[in-house]
């Protein structure tokens, strides 16, 4: 039998139509349910799907980071000598640092999101980062025998250090800030983070706050074992600095003590001194040996211009919505370098830091924190986290460098302490 030519054109011309409504359908189905799960984004998304592996993906902005407020020149001169400046004045517009601040635009770095949804995903202690391979996150188990455990669903957290206080923030927060909602949508979901010696009572009660529970939820991951799930969650290719990611964190701990998005800077009336003793500090030195002057002066700025004078250790507050609530009230924040100052997460925008930067005189471009195989030797430090992380959350960062003696402890020059407060608008 042959189909008459017109015929056979009109049924072409159907099929195409038919093909194309389709597909109109689908798209916009397909969209629909990714607005669904990505609440409040606002960015192109990009669906990766199959049946065993979903991944979603979404690119941010390139942004930039401006140098710290310098009140004399010594400050100025450490930081411009510094080894995080010769890293990255390369990226400075226009090669105007001062001016433009440094730009970061690294795609895999900086500006690249995934969150993964792997059907019988296996873990085996990949590290978890914006690093992370490829081919470790779509990894599946085959068989029940493969993995050690199993549980029905799961989602990773594994950073290096989660368990203590300034590791969570700096680590897990970013990527709890686009994963939490599915916290909420699988309640049953296990919630693994690394093991430690212990975990930080902040940390432990951060997530009790989210429903997730140190008895039946939280799963302390053990080196070597094979963990998989039925569905494994995994946001770990997310970046570890993006001011949306830092942001979208802070409203998180907000919302977990009941504290509204911002409030006038105005309205804020603490000024805290962070303080880091030989009892409250895990790590020796970084102690302050003319305390009581420095604090003398830091009450009488606050006694000028009517703030409350707070004196924060760590050790004497038991809840950490009364801590988050704290430091959203805080207008200036100053201590030394230390874990204590990572409480800078739920201050609010514009709030100044004052960071006490010590360093070693033989080593006088680094923090002493930073360590090094080479004197010359320059990569990236975990030293300047706090400056990294006030940038990021749109703080004032004032720096103030000290150099140490022989047992890492310091004394502040006071004369410099008081110019930096008069710099203050």
């Amino acid at each position: 039998m042959r189909l008459h030519p017109i015929l056979l054109i009109k049924t072409l011309i159907l099929l195409i139509l038919f093909i194309a409504i389709f597909d109109k359908i689908y798209l916009q189905t397909w969209h629909s349910k990714i607005k669904i799960v990505l609440i409040e984004r606002k960015f192109p998304t990009v669906l990766t799907s199959n049946d065993e592996f979903n991944q979603i993906s979404y690119t941010l902005e390139p942004f930039t980071a401006k140098l710290p407020h310098f009140s004399d020149d010594e400050a100025r001169n450490w930081f411009l000598n510094s080894t995080y400046y010769k890293l990255y004045s390369k990226q400075c517009p226009n090669n105007a640092c001062e001016t433009n601040g440094f730009l970061f635009n690294g795609l895999q770095e900086h500006r690249q999101v995934h969150i993964a949804f792997i059907k019988n995903g296996l873990y085996l202690n990949d590290k978890c980062g914006y690093r992370y391979s490829e081919d470790a996150m779509r990894r599946t188990f085959k068989s029940s025998n493969q993995p050690s455990v199993i549980y029905d669903k799961a989602i990773i957290y594994t950073v290096a250090h989660g368990w203590s206080f300034q590791h969570f923030l700096d680590g897990i927060g970013p990527k709890l800030s686009h994963s939490k909602i599915y916290l909420d949508k699988y309640p049953d979901a296990k919630v693994v983070i690394e093991r430690g010696p212990w975990i930080d009572r902040s940390v432990e009660q951060i997530w009790a706050l989210m429903g997730v529970n140190e008895s039946n939820r939280l799963i302390h991951y053990k080196h070597g074992t094979k963990l998989g799930a039925h569905l494994l969650i995994n946001p770990c290719r997310t970046p570890a600095t993006h001011p949306i990611l830092w942001h979208d964190a802070r409203r998180l701990y907000w919302s977990l003590a009941n504290l509204p998005r911002s409030d006038p800077l105005l309205s804020r009336n603490k000024l805290i001194y962070v303080r880091r003793t030989r009892i409250n500090a895990k790590i020796s030195g970084r102690h302050i040996l003319n305390e009581k002057l420095l604090i003398n002066i830091v009450r009488e700025y606050a006694l000028k211009h009517s703030l409350e004078f707070i004196q924060y250790d760590h050790l004497k507050e038991n809840r950490i919505e009364k801590e988050i609530e704290l430091f959203y009230q805080a207008r200036i924040i100053i201590g030394v370098h230390g874990g204590a100052l990572s409480n800078i997460n739920y201050a609010q925008s514009q709030t100044t830091i004052i960071e006490i930067m010590p360093y070693r005189a033989e080593r006088n471009t680094a923090p002493v924190v930073c360590i090094f195989s080479k004197p010359d030797e320059v990569k990236p430090c975990v030293g300047y986290i706090y400056y990294v992380q006030a940038q990021l959350l749109n703080h004032t960062y004032w720096i103030l460098p000290t150099e140490v003696d022989d047992e890492k402890n310091l004394h502040v020059n006071l004369t410099r302490v008081k110019r930096l407060f008069d710099s203050l608008v």
